[in-house]
C-alpha cells in the first residue's frame, strides 16, 4: 500500500505541469554507498535518490526527495541472519554559493520521513520481523558541476541521523546528475 501511495505521488509530481513553469528548477537522480553505523560496527551498501528542487532566488532554494539506503543483511555464528532496509521521503532548505561559473557548492538542512523494516532469525530463537517510521532533522553538503545550461554533474554527502529508538545512524554519498529546465 505504502509503495503504491509512494508511486503514484511520483508520478504525479512528475507528469503534472507546474515543474515546468517553475524558473531555475531541476530534478536529480543519483547513486552511492550509503552507511548503516551503529555503536561498534557498520555495513555499507547502495544508496539511489530521486529529488525535486528549485531556485528561489540566487542563493536559496529548496529540495523534495526520496532515498533508498539498500538493503543490509548479515549472516552471523549459530546460524543467525537478519535483513535491514531504510528509506527516506525528506523536505530540505538549500543554500548555495557559486565557486567559480559552473561549480557551485551547497549545504542543505530538512526533515525527513525515515521508513525501516528489519528482519532476522535465528536456530535458537525462531525469527522476527519490525517496522519503525520516525522523523528526522537531516542535513547535506554537495558541489554541483554545470556540463550545459540544462545538465549538471552532483556530488553530495547527506546525514540522516539516527532511525527510531535504535542507534543506527544513516548517510550516504551519492554522483548523481540533474536537469535543470
Amino acid at each position: 500500500m505504502k509503495k503504491t501511495v509512494l508511486a503514484a505521488l511520483l508520478g504525479a509530481a512528475l507528469c503534472s505541469p507546474w515543474p515546468a513553469l517553475a524558473e531555475s528548477a531541476y530534478f536529480k537522480v543519483g547513486l552511492g554507498p550509503s552507511r548503516y553505523s551503529m555503536p561498534g560496527t557498520s555495513e555499507t551498501e547502495t544508496a539511489w535518490n530521486l529529488a525535486y528542487g528549485q531556485s528561489l532566488g540566487t542563493n536559496w532554494g529548496y529540495e523534495v526527495g526520496y532515498i533508498h539506503f539498500g538493503n543490509a543483511s548479515r549472516l552471523a555464528v549459530y546460524q543467525q541472519s537478519s535483513k535491514f532496509h531504510s528509506q527516506a521521503l525528506y523536505a530540505a532548505a538549500l543554500a548555495s554559493m557559486p565557486l567559480n561559473q559552473s561549480t557551485q557548492a551547497y549545504a542543505k538542512v530538512g526533515l525527513a520521513v525515515i521508513e525501516s523494516k528489519g528482519s532476522g532469525s535465528s536456530i535458537l530463537v525462531g525469527s522476527t520481523s519490525e517496522s519503525r517510521t520516525n522523523t528526522n532533522l537531516m542535513a547535506g553538503l554537495g558541489l554541483d558541476y554545470r556540463f550545459s545550461p540544462q545538465v549538471s554533474g552532483n556530488i553530495e554527502y547527506q546525514y540522516f541521523g539516527d532511525t527510531y529508538r535504535l542507534p543506527l545512524a544513516l548517510s550516504a554519498w551519492t554522483v548523481g546528475l540533474k536537469y535543470g529546465f
